[in-house]
């Protein structure tokens, strides 16, 4: 066994032999402490091959309800044909010598663990080199695998175990009276549209989130409201734009914060008495945890690289791109046609979702069913433009509508709630304030809520 731990300490692998003998031999005189090892070891987690095998064999004989001591274990080991590999008869015996009763194995295990967790990050490095030089993929592509494969070893390394229902209760109770002590119903990210939010009780971790129009009805403005009443709150935004740049954004962002017109801060023309409430609002929107990608050219894999990077960060409260069809698909769907495309990308907006557990709002295109089916007429799931996958996808799909043709009622705008996995469906009203691109909750009376 000390030419196996040279072997490994030879080949710069972490291990710790010492531990895994007294791993196993505590279990073979103590067998209650195997449920407890068996939440959180595999054989894999052990370095030396001789313990993986002896591991296994106890396991087994666990399993058939059978008693685990030198003897069982080295029957069976005979039987399988294992038991000279492992180092034979005396080697077994020899794993409870000097062995007291113990009667928790915690410090052994984390040994092991730490060890097997070194192990996998050398192994997956390496993989990660190999690909670097040889693989045919693109560089991004590459990149994502590797962020993957390192975010999934930590994954990994969190192992849940079962929890009675007594423990859950506890839990639960201090959640639901905490609830019950704030009176609030918003159980995801609030977008602090009242009627929105009492809807869908916030946009939920890992739900896509689709919001869909015609063009001009003002998809990124409501969008752009959602991402500043997030960021006011203090949860970080990512901001992904494939249509407009920063600077016109945060331009429309300091025009709904302001409340000065938009087309005045465009043309550079604004008059006294607005400058002091620009200045003011420039310096606050600075210090929102608001982040823009406005790159032209993006697909999942990149946003996926860009948002692991963010989280790990600084935290991640809310996802905006605008707008899906503008992304570009990879592999052979990006060949074959838009439908396939558009559809990959769905599932990979849905995929990031609940992998950073973080609503994503996708803004969507609608085709032109709607005015074909006449002026005024609110659109329909089967609407969503180029896949059916979108409405299959989309935990939420959420239409603007506004008659913008309508000078009296164009301010009026409606949020149809088409689809919603966990909620109700139904229709509410918001306010759209045109001069300053900005949405707001809607009040019969003054039809605006500052």
């Amino acid at each position: 066994m000390e030419s196996a731990q040279r072997a490994l300490k030879q080949q710069g692998m972490p291990a710790n032999l010492e531990a895994e003998r007294a791993l196993l031999g505590a279990v073979l005189v103590n067998n209650d402490l195997l449920d407890q090892i068996l939440e959180q070891v595999e054989a894999e987690d052990m370095a030396s091959q001789a313990h993986q095998r002896i591991f296994r064999i106890i396991r087994d004989l666990r399993a058939e309800s059978l008693e685990m001591d030198p003897i069982t274990v080295t029957e069976r080991l005979h039987r399988t044909g294992e038991l000279e590999t492992v180092g034979g008869a005396e080697y077994i015996s020899d794993l409870v010598t000097g062995i007291p009763r113990i009667e928790t194995s915690e410090h052994y295990i984390q040994i092991i663990k730490d060890c097997s967790l070194l192990r996998q990050l050398i192994l997956r490095s390496r993989e990660i080199m190999l690909n670097a030089f040889n693989s045919p993929e693109e560089p991004q592509e590459i990149l994502a695998q590797a962020e993957r494969s390192i975010l999934e070893l930590g994954d990994m390394s969190l192992k849940s175990s079962l929890v009675d229902m007594r423990t859950i209760a506890e839990k639960a109770g201090a959640i639901f009276e905490k609830r019950m002590k704030e009176g609030r119903n918003i159980t995801g990210v609030a977008t602090s549209f009242h009627d929105l939010d009492d809807m869908t009780s916030g946009f939920q971790p890992a739900d896509l989130v689709v919001l869909a129009a015609r063009p001009s009805v003002g998809k990124t403005a409501l969008a752009l409201s959602v991402a500043l009443n997030v960021a006011k709150s203090g949860r970080p935004v990512a901001f992904f734009s494939l249509e407009m740049g920063a600077e016109q954004l945060f331009f429309r962002m300091l025009s709904m914060a302001a409340k000065v017109d938009h087309s005045s801060i465009r043309r550079g023309i604004v008059r006294k008495k607005d400058m002091a409430e620009l200045t003011m609002q420039f310096d606050t929107l600075s210090k929102f945890p608001i982040h823009i990608d406005d790159s032209p050219i993006l697909t999942t894999i990149d946003m996926g690289a860009k948002l692991r990077r963010l989280k790990q960060l600084g935290g991640l409260g809310l996802v905006v791109v605008d707008y899906l069809q503008l992304m570009r698909g990879v592999g052979p769907e990006r060949r074959e046609n838009r439908n396939q495309e558009v559809a990959s990308i769905s599932r990979g907006l849905k995929a990031l979702a609940k992998e950073l557990d973080v609503p994503v709002l996708a803004l969507s295109q609608l085709s032109r069913a709607p005015e074909k089916r006449g002026e005024g007429k609110e659109p329909i799931l089967s609407d969503l433009r180029d896949s059916g996958s979108i409405e299959q996808d989309a935990d939420v799909v959420i239409f603007l509508h506004r008659n913008i043709r309508d000078p009296e009622g164009q301010n009026i705008a409606k949020l149809i709630i088409a689809k919603q996995r966990n909620g109700p469906v139904g229709t509410l009203q918001l306010t759209f304030l045109n001069r300053f691109a900005l949405f707001a909750n809607y009040q019969p009376e003054v039809g605006y809520e500052p």
